[in-house]
């Protein structure tokens, strides 16, 4: 059977593209998400705002760890069940999507940091910890795109 340099060149650049498809890696599922305003309870977004900007300005810059990453995670968690009135909604969402991704992406690197110095064996494994974080950083660079107007004067150590 004889195939043809140019024929080669297609299968293996369509390989390529397959498996490249294949190994992208998503950022992580937002869970839990901001929840739904609720007219009959009292509305947050005083609190909501105060909790956002300390978390924001205070413990994402420098890249959170330790325990400026553990008071982020206390941060979102008691954000996303704030009440939020529905005009403000999408962009405590904003908010909120930004502190996760910012939160997931430095967990995921203080765990691939803990994998250094493994053994081979964990190696796929630490890989696999660094993508998902580049990934979830990635999204928090979006995220921060559609905030950036609420604080003209700051700037994530990631940009």
């Amino acid at each position: 059977m004889k195939f043809s340099f140019q024929a080669i060149g297609v299968i293996a650049v369509a390989l390529l593209i397959s498996i490249s498809a294949v190994s992208a890696v998503e950022p992580s599922t937002i869970s839990p998400q901001l929840k739904i305003p609720n007219s009959s309870q009292p509305y947050d977004d005083k609190a909501f705002l105060e909790r956002a900007d300390f978390a924001i300005l205070n413990l994402t810059n420098p890249f959170p760890t330790e325990n400026n990453l553990m008071e982020l995670q206390s941060a979102y968690y008691d954000l996303v069940k704030k009440n939020i009135k529905p005009e403000y909604y999408n962009e405590a969402k904003n908010i909120t999507k930004f502190l996760f991704y910012d939160m997931k992406a430095a967990e995921e690197m203080q765990d691939y940091k803990g994998q250094t110095g493994t053994n081979h064996i964990m190696m796929d494994f630490r890989e696999d910890i660094g993508d998902q974080a580049y990934a979830d950083l990635d999204a928090a660079k979006r995220a921060w795109d559609s905030i950036s107007y609420l604080y003209p004067n700051f700037t994530p150590a990631f940009t």
